[in-house]
């Protein structure tokens, strides 16, 4: 039985489906097998950041409402034969029930080692649906503090929920962090209240290639980043990269 996760945050903008992405594309290309179910019923995003936009014809509705086997939403990636996505309706009126969707992720886990589903911003029905469904948490925040403290909320609601989370802090813009200019990491993850599992830099390359529906080249420092993330995420002990070296 494969692992179920819900990538989350407090505020929109944190960059969850970014987050998402790029873990998903770290653990398949360390050979697990990734099924990325984009939560976000009328705001999905992940079939553009994978390049299959156009092929998209079935999605999570449809296996709802009986149109297809749950198989045939599923779409491979093309970055990953190990990678493949689940699409969010493209209307709200398309979200399923906390009861539905979690039944339909423990099907999946029996065919993935691990299961991520992009959950839409704040603590409304879209959360509750896809916590319902999730056995852990990863809690995406920025290096601010508006944006932690609203991660420290959606946490406080994992709690009761019996979720465990761990902290991604993305975004992060080095220089100005180091120059006392921005929160440093340790007053965020204090703000969160959440334990940390990795940290993700601002990084050009990751703009340009989510904005374009590419992989991530694997020589950037946010590549190296989500590889650690995906380690520490499978057991492993992973020390974090300095900043210095971000």
């Amino acid at each position: 039985m494969g692992r179920i996760a819900v990538v989350t945050s407090g505020k929109g903008g944190a960059g969850k489906s970014t987050v998402s992405a790029g873990l998903g594309y770290a653990l398949a290309a360390a050979g697990a097998k990734v099924l990325l179910v984009d939560g976000d019923a009328g705001l999905r995003s992940l079939d553009l950041m994978l390049g299959v936009g156009q092929d998209i014809v079935l999605d999570l509705s449809d296996i709802f409402a009986g149109n297809c086997e749950p198989l045939r939403a599923v779409y491979p990636s093309g970055f990953s034969p190990n990678l493949s996505l689940l699409p969010a309706p493209a209307r709200l009126e398309g979200l399923c029930s906390p009861h539905d969707l979690k039944r339909l992720c423990r099907g999946f886990a029996r065919l993935y080692d691990f299961v991520l589903i992009d959950c839409p911003a704040g603590t409304g029905a879209g959360f509750e649906t896809a916590v319902a469904a999730a056995d852990t948490a990863l809690v995406v925040t920025t290096p601010d503090l508006i944006c932690a403290r609203d991660a420290g909320l959606v946490a406080d609601l994992l709690e009761e929920a019996s979720v465990s989370a761990r902290l991604i802090i993305n975004r992060v813009r080095v220089a100005p962090v180091l120059q006392g200019k921005m929160p440093d990491l340790d007053t965020i993850i204090d703000t969160a209240g959440v334990q940390l599992i990795g940290v993700i830099p601002e990084d050009e390359q990751l703009t340009i290639a989510v904005a374009n529906g590419r992989p991530l080249p694997d020589n950037g420092t946010a590549a190296a980043c989500f590889r650690n993330i995906a380690r520490r995420f499978c057991g492993d002990d992973v020390p974090l990269l300095p900043l210095q070296k971000m």
